[in-house]
């Protein structure tokens, strides 16, 4: 049985989804964004399309005003239908009231890894598999996968930088052999 342990007792809300949502998703947003992805070279991207849009239509005798404001209208529409599709899946994936992450959560840290248990759950996770402890917007997340974790409103421990510091040390803790004589 171990002996070094940290006890703690969390209560998640829908808040809590949504800000590690978030957190979630700009991080995902960081890693994916190149030379492409930035905002400077879309807009030198846009600049340089405006240019040569420009130059190929000023050869041109006619510009078709209701042809323009149609297509217009069409990216534009397309681009609504986008963001409205987005904002109902991500309504849609909102945790349930009856489900495992909204509620009490309580975790007990050892140098085995995480236990933790919630209403109809209880879990067992190896600190080998956690992959990173990040801490943001009031929030501190231990990283399963890419997009999943535990997460600790900070708001809920009493000293977040300590329970960093603890949980650090119950991963690295390493008992001490047994003399042989």
């Amino acid at each position: 049985m171990p002996t070094n342990q940290l006890k703690i007792e969390i209560h998640l809300t829908k808040e809590d989804w949504i800000k590690f949502n978030k957190f979630v998703q700009s991080k995902r947003q960081k890693a994916l964004k190149g030379f492409i992805g930035g905002f400077y070279s879309s807009w030198i991207s846009g600049l340089v399309l405006a240019v040569l849009l420009v130059i190929l239509y000023r050869n041109m005798n006619d510009w078709h005003w209701p042809t323009a404001l149609m297509v217009t209208a069409l990216f534009s529409a397309m681009i609504g239908l986008f963001l409205w599709y987005m904002h109902r899946l991500q309504t849609a994936l909102m945790p349930s009231e009856q489900g495992t992450f909204i509620g009490k959560h309580h975790f007990v840290f050892d140098e085995n890894g995480i236990h933790s248990e919630g209403e109809g759950y209880s879990g067992f996770h190896n600190w080998r598999v956690i992959k990173s402890i990040e801490r943001s917007d009031g929030m501190i997340v231990f990283f399963l996968d890419t997009a999943y974790g535990y997460l600790f409103p900070e708001n809920q421990l009493k000293n977040p930088p300590d329970f960093i510091n603890k949980v650090n040390r119950l991963r690295t803790y390493q008992p001490a052999k047994a003399d042989p004589s």
